[in-house]
């Protein structure tokens, strides 16, 4: 039994500043996701994170929580609606928080909640509709991300009492967005000249930006519910940023090997992915344990996205291959390297994993991870697919409006609003000069005749894409 006596003010103000930490990683992933594809389809993607905050907000509020974290539903897999609209949800503690607030611990939470499906949309990048995908948010968060919670968090829930270590997300956020993300590709298909064109990511800053962002808020998703008191919140916060640092350097030593050239890019998707695989582990391992979990989640997940490749899966920002296997082998490595002694520094009870010789957990962590894989994909193809036969909601845009990009397609507005007013000055300029006399032929074969055409076809420009300061003869 929790009571208001228990809620300590450090504790609370923690969680509070980790929320805001966690919120941090939503517009961190949008500029992420809009780094690594094409310039036409950047700004979309920092879109529907935006939104997808928005929309599971209003669910969380509405209904989510209480499906995902009810503490007196009886039911082992689902919540019930005794907390709709956050009725009762205020100064009485959660048991699985209780030393702060209901109402901080179930704001905290839905910044979780508000991640997944962000997560999972990246699946589904530079061809995929704004108001579908809106839609499928809300849905996916109450038919998928809500009843995983619930089974591995809710007091009741029974991977919860069947024993599943995971603390901060391996199942519900990062394995549940992972094949989620999947189940996209399988709807969707390719994007269009996927293996025909080689596409590269177009800002790198936005990528080694949304790191910074992701890197500094899951801090406070990893740490932020830990106890402050015991130092399993300092444990979390060392192991975050620890198999974060081995990962990122193991995928700049692989990226090294392969192409002779340090890789900015390669060293921000591989700390994403050490950060992804520590998540279920971060206050239930030794510190040391977060070395050997960033270096195999690292390996993996790099070899992952060639194998990917082969297959001939656009994994468009590999998010399968960061957040599903990623998640997959965090939730496992669990098993192996929960330590006992740290799981119980604030007086919670567990056998530990493989090291301290309870080799049951690994058959626990594995049985969590097919069931929750298996939801995810399922679900959220059945939605898709469903969602797909209905024209209004039908996901992919038309090919012409995918040539075009999304951006411009499906929002009317362009993240580089300057490169298409330089394209279309740059097509008015080439215009012109077809037009000129001389040719532009001419004018290069004869130098002297150079400078007159270039004052020429400048007189004709508009005045707003003209520079007045146009050299003279004698210059």
């Amino acid at each position: 039994m929790t009571s208001t006596s228990d809620i300590d003010m450090g504790a609370t103000v923690w969680m509070i500043a980790s929320t805001a930490l966690v919120f941090l990683m939503i517009p961190g992933l949008g500029y992420f996701y809009s780094g690594m594809v094409r310039s036409k389809n950047a700004l979309s993607l920092v879109f529907l994170c935006m939104m997808s905050l928005a929309v599971v907000t209003i669910q969380w509020v509405m209904f989510g929580y209480s499906l995902a974290l009810s503490e007196t539903s009886p039911s082992r897999f689902i919540g019930n609606m005794r907390h709709y609209f956050f009725l009762d949800v205020s100064y009485e503690p959660h048991p699985n928080a209780p030393t702060v607030p209901g109402i901080v611990f179930a704001i905290y939470q839905c910044m979780f909640a508000a991640l997944a499906p962000g997560l999972a949309i990246g699946g589904a990048a530079e061809r995929i509709r704004i108001l579908p995908t809106i839609f499928y948010v809300f849905v996916w968060t109450t038919l998928v991300y809500d009843p995983i919670a619930y089974w591995v968090w809710a007091p009741n829930g029974w991977l919860f009492k069947f024993g599943v270590l995971d603390f901060a997300g391996g199942c519900a956020v990062e394995t549940a967005s992972g094949f989620a993300a999947l189940a996209f590709y399988f709807v969707l298909g390719k994007r269009k000249g996927f293996g025909e064109e080689k596409w590269e990511p177009h800002n790198y800053l936005n990528i080694i930006l949304g790191t910074a962002f992701l890197f500094f808020g899951w801090f406070g998703f990893n740490a932020g519910a830990a106890s402050l008191a015991s130092g399993k919140a300092g444990i979390a916060f060392l192991t975050t940023i620890l198999a974060g640092a081995v990962a990122g350097c193991v995928w700049v030593a692989l990226a090294y090997h392969r192409e002779h050239k340090f890789s900015s890019f390669h060293f921000c998707s591989g700390a994403v992915a050490g950060m992804v695989g520590v998540t279920p582990a971060a206050s239930l391992v030794s510190t040391w344990a977060a070395f050997p979990m960033g270096a195999i989640v690292g390996v993996c997940c790099f070899f992952m996205i060639d194998f990917n490749l082969r297959l001939g899966i656009d994994d468009c920002i590999d998010v399968f291959a960061v957040h599903g296997i990623g998640g997959i082998l965090g939730v496992f490595l669990t098993g192996v390297f929960a330590n006992s002694k740290v799981i119980g520094l604030d007086g919670t009870e567990s056998s530990g994993g493989l090291i301290n010789g309870h080799g049951k957990q690994l058959y626990i962590q594995l049985a969590a991870l097919a069931v929750s894989a298996a939801w995810s994909f399922v679900l959220s193809y059945i939605i898709l697919t469903v969602m797909n036969w209905i024209p209004m909601f039908r996901f992919r845009v038309d090919p012409e409006q995918e040539d075009h990009g999304v951006d411009f397609a499906e929002l009317g507005e362009a993240g580089y609003k300057f490169i298409d007013e330089i394209a279309k000055s740059h097509a008015s300029m080439m215009n012109i000069y077809r037009s000129a006399t001389p040719s532009i032929s001419e004018s290069l074969q004869d130098p002297s005749k150079e400078r007159p055409v270039i004052r020429e076809v400048y007189s004709r420009l508009p005045e707003s894409t003209t520079d007045t300061s146009i050299p003279s003869d004698t210059a």
